[in-house]
């Protein structure tokens, strides 16, 4: 018989209490093994909704790359119309602007924030976490296409807003084809 520390003998190391053990060792691995699977089943779960949301975010922005070019396809079949029929052009079919969707995030800076003051090359590409000089070349790609930027110099630093008639024109027909997810991106 094995002793204890203190001299007595060590009666607890029975076969009784290590069969009670085992099992209970049993239970216990069990019960993890059952927990695992269940984390796997919520972890392969989780795997297939977000690969299944990835899926459906692609489509809808395929979706949208289409109706986008829907859209400039009505447009130039209104002016063919209106050529050969002789009559004007509706306004809102001259005035469509293609912007891509870095100048249209610069487009929206300058439309939500040129409210109270003109801003800076700089204020933007804080706002855009973008260079000055990518800011500039969107800049100038917007103006190339049409929209009407003003531009003001003092003290030799360019002082940048949209054209207010232009706002109130964009504000009533989205003459740049801003998209909902668009406005929501830039939003976040």
């Amino acid at each position: 018989m094995e002793r204890s520390l203190l001299g007595r003998p060590n009666a607890t190391l029975g076969s009784g209490n290590n069969s009670a053990n085992d099992e209970l060792k049993q239970r216990f691995e069990a019960a993890l093994k059952g927990i695992r699977e269940e984390f796997d089943d919520h972890r392969e779960s989780i795997n297939d909704n977000t690969n299944e949301i990835e899926a459906n975010y692609e489509l809808v922005c395929r979706l949208d790359a289409k109706v986008d070019r829907l859209q400039e396809q009505l447009e130039h079949l209104q002016l063919s119309l209106a050529n050969v029929l002789g009559s004007p052009a509706q306004a809102s079919a001259q005035s469509s602007i293609g912007l891509d969707e870095k100048e249209k995030e610069v487009f929206l800076v300058l439309y939500t924030g040129s409210d109270e003051k003109p801003l800076t090359y700089r204020e933007i590409a804080a706002a855009l976490k973008e260079s000055e000089f990518l800011v500039r070349g969107y800049i100038t790609n917007m103006i190339e296409k049409g929209v009407p930027v003003d531009k003001k110099y003092i003290n030799d630093t360019a002082y940048i807003s949209l054209d207010k008639s232009f706002k109130d024109r964009q504000a009533k027909g989205n003459i740049v084809h801003l998209s909902q997810r668009t406005v929501r991106e830039f939003a976040v």
